[in-house]
C-alpha cells in the first residue's frame, strides 16, 4: 500500500486575490469588530463568540437576501 509521501506529488492551490481579501475583511476584521462590540454589550465571551459567528454569516448572506427581496 502506497502512502501519500511515496507519490512525490507537488500540488499547487490557486486563490483569487479578491477572494482572499474578502475573507480577510469579512472573517477577520469584521469578526473582530463584532466580537468587541458584543463583548462590550453583554460581558460574556461565549455570547460574544456566538455573535461573531452570526454577524459574519449574516454579512456573507446579505447580498443574497437583498437580491431575493428586490426580485432580481
Amino acid at each position: 500500500m502506497k502512502s501519500a509521501w511515496q507519490h512525490r506529488e507537488f500540488r499547487v492551490y490557486v486563490f483569487e486575490s479578491s477572494a482572499l481579501k474578502r475573507f480577510v475583511v469579512v472573517e477577520i476584521i469584521l469578526g473582530y469588530l463584532v466580537y468587541e462590540v458584543a463583548l462590550y454589550l453583554c460581558h460574556n465571551d461565549f455570547l460574544a463568540g456566538a455573535s461573531t459567528w452570526a454577524g459574519t454569516e449574516g454579512v456573507k448572506r446579505l447580498p443574497i437576501l437583498i437580491r431575493r427581496i428586490a426580485g432580481v
